[in-house]
């Protein structure tokens, strides 16, 4: 099972460090699992590349971002899953979070900050 957690402090005054690698298992160079700040809109990508679309669920409540996935086998045993948690600050209008997949299975989540 794979577990990730991002987290921005809105108190904290910096930016957590985004690094951009090489994804050891798809080779992509994608930011995965950390939050970008681009103007007013907060976003962070994961790598879900192992998962259809409707194997992807993702929940917003009290500014915590769940996303979980979980692929079956032809048994109807599970055979992978994933899990990402992210807290994004309170300055996040709650209407405004959405979910992209592209093509490649990297989910992109994206929230903007209340005006």
């Amino acid at each position: 099972m794979e577990k990730g957690q991002g987290t921005f402090f809105e108190d904290s005054g910096s930016l957590p460090q985004q690094t951009v690698r090489e994804n050891k298992f798809t080779g992509h160079s994608y930011p995965t699992g950390e939050i970008l700040v681009i103007g007013d809109i907060f976003q962070f990508t994961l790598d879900v590349s192992e998962f259809s679309p409707e194997d992807v669920i993702m929940t917003f409540s009290n500014n915590m971002i769940e996303v979980h996935a979980e692929k079956l086998g032809d048994d109807g045993s599970v055979t992978n899953t994933f899990s990402h948690q992210c807290k994004l600050p309170s300055s996040v209008d709650p209407k405004s979070v959405t979910m992209t997949m592209d093509s490649s299975g990297f989910l992109t989540v994206r929230a903007h900050r209340l005006q």
